[in-house]
Order: structure tokens, then C-alpha cells, then sequence
């Protein structure tokens, strides 16, 4: 019975802040205007939210209105931006003639929140949503602005004024940089705006937007198990190919303290040991990848053979 009735009241409050909208300012068809930030259903922990909006073609002071309720204008020209303050629960922001959905909860650290909208209707998802710093500059910090009309930077330009130039080196040292960023393309892996992710990230697969999964079969690295691509790999920049974070078996025993340290040196040349030439080695010991897979094996201990295959390859009868 007491879900039914949170049911109903849920539904009652949406149906109601869906009636508010039209006690605002009318609608104007022409007026281009787009709510830069919050996205709709947006979850706030706050008792206020700043509002951020782009008038195309226009400069005039834009009016924002709060379930119904007059809150003034916004500051500036063609891209605007202010505070208002939001009532407990489901809130109705409308800018010219765009409008957005906000829930707030104030103190809340839930990551989202569902709202009954009534019997037989999907419930509305509110999330908390990451604002991208650089909307307070304004659009000419990452836009060319010009007569009112946005027009594209390039995104090294853009994003490097603020963000560490992943480019730039030190003396000789080489750096491996990731293709997107090497191509400038940021916002493949980031929203410029806002985001329900850390990080601005676009998308919850992360590095498997891009990349194919691992197969799951047999033994598969833990890091790669659990989703930690960035415990061996950099995003941006890694000091080693594939941006790899160390070089050679460092990479490995950064985490594997315990190696195989018989196995480590240059092998005595005799009768009982010929090391292959095609052999994987760093430096003037054996890498670890000379028998281990990184990512994913079908044998225990991401063997790449069986063991006797692996004793074999270096130790003949």
C-alpha cells in the first residue's frame, strides 16, 4: 500500500510540475536559444544550480523561470549564464523556449535517483552531472565567437590552453601518444560540457567504446578483469609503446614483487640452455612477455604454452 501511494504522489508531482511550464513567459518560435547546462534530469545536491545558455543570432537578456516562477534574466551576450534557486524535489527550468528537468535533493550523494511518474509509465532517471570548468570563460574560450554564431577551434588549440600539452617533451625523450590525442580529437573520449562520469568521460565503457573486449575464457589479467586498462596503460601519453605507464618488466614487477629471479639473467651458454633469437628479452634478461600474455591466456597463470612448451622453448632435450 505504501508503495502504491509514493507511486501516486510521484506521479501527482510530475504531472504537476509538467503543468507549471505553461504559466511562463510564451514561447517564441524563433528564438534559437539552447540550454548549455544542466541537461535534463539532472540530479542536484544543492539548493541552487547555475544555468548556462546560447542564444544564436542574439544578445538580448534571456528570462528564466523556475516551475512557472519568474527568477529574472540572465548575464550576458550571446552565451548567458546565472543562479536560481531550486524548490525540494522536481524542478522545471525554461530559458526562452527550451526547458529542462531538474531534481533536487539537497546533501545528497546518491548517483541517481528514480521518480514514479504513475502506473504503467517508465520512471524518470536523475543522475548528478559533472559541469566542465571552462563554461565559466564563456564560449570564446573554446568556440570562435563572431556575429553571434559559434564556429570550431582546433581542439589541440582548445584544449591545450588549459590542459597539459601532451606533445611536448623534455630534452630527447620520447613519448607515445595516444591516437585520438595525437589526432586532437579530445572530445572522442570527453564531453566538452558536462558529464555523468568522471573525468568528462562520453561514455561508461571507457576504453572499450574504442577497443574490443577480451575474450573471458580461461585466465584473464585482473586489471584487465575489473576494467583498470589505466593501471598498465596511460589515456594520453605513456613513456613506453601501446602508452604503456614503465618499460619492460618494470611495468610487470610494479605490481608482481615476487618474480622468478632464477629466470632473470642472461642465460649460460651450453648444452642444456640455447635461448631462440626471436626470444623476448629486456634488456640483457628475459621478459616477462617471453612467457605470459598481458591480457588474456587459456592457461593458467597467462602462460602463453603449457609448461613444457615454455622449458622446451629454451631447453631442449
Amino acid at each position: 500500500m505504501a508503495r502504491r501511494i509514493r507511486a501516486f504522489l510521484g506521479g501527482v508531482l510530475f504531472l504537476i510540475a509538467q503543468m507549471l511550464i505553461g504559466t511562463g513567459a510564451p514561447a517564441c518560435a524563433a528564438d534559437r536559444t539552447t540550454i548549455v547546462f544542466p541537461p535534463d534530469l539532472t540530479l542536484s545536491s544543492e539548493a541552487t544550480i547555475r544555468i548556462f545558455a546560447f542564444r544564436d543570432g542574439k544578445d538580448a537578456p534571456l528570462s528564466v523561470f523556475v516551475n512557472g516562477k519568474s527568477m529574472g534574466t540572465l548575464e550576458g551576450g550571446a552565451f548567458q549564464k546565472g543562479e536560481v534557486p531550486l524548490n525540494p524535489g522536481l524542478n522545471r527550468i525554461q530559458a526562452g523556449p527550451r526547458s529542462t528537468r531538474v531534481y533536487s535533493l539537497p546533501g545528497t550523494a546518491a548517483k541517481r535517483f528514480s521518480l514514479s511518474t504513475g502506473k504503467g509509465n517508465p520512471p524518470l532517471i536523475f543522475r548528478p552531472v559533472r559541469l566542465h570548468p571552462a563554461l565559466d570563460d564563456g564560449c570564446d574560450g573554446c568556440h570562435l565567437l563572431k556575429d553571434g554564431k559559434l564556429g570550431r577551434i582546433d581542439q589541440k588549440t582548445a584544449c591545450y590552453a588549459c590542459h597539459e600539452n601532451f606533445e611536448k617533451t623534455t630534452g630527447e625523450e620520447k613519448r607515445y601518444l595516444h591516437e585520438p590525442v595525437a589526432n586532437g580529437e579530445c572530445t572522442s573520449c570527453h564531453a566538452p560540457h558536462y558529464s555523468t562520469l568522471p573525468k568528462l568521460q562520453k561514455d561508461i565503457k571507457g576504453c572499450f567504446a574504442c577497443h574490443d573486449p577480451f575474450p573471458v575464457q580461461g585466465t584473464v589479467h585482473r586489471p584487465v578483469k575489473s576494467g583498470r586498462c589505466t593501471e598498465c596503460h596511460n589515456p594520453h601519453v605513456g613513456l613506453a609503446p601501446k602508452q604503456l605507464v614503465r618499460n619492460g618488466n618494470d611495468l610487470c614487477t610494479g605490481c608482481h614483487r615476487n618474480f622468478h629471479v632464477h629466470h632473470r639473467g642472461e642465460a649460460v651458454a651450453g648444452s642444456m640452455t640455447r635461448l631462440p633469437p626471436d626470444i623476448q628479452k629486456d634488456g640483457r634478461s628475459l621478459s616477462c612477455l617471453a612467457c605470459h600474455a598481458p591480457h588474456q591466456s587459456t592457461r593458467g597463470q597467462l602462460l602463453l604454452k603449457t609448461r613444457e612448451e615454455l622449458c622446451r622453448t629454451c631447453h631442449p632435450r
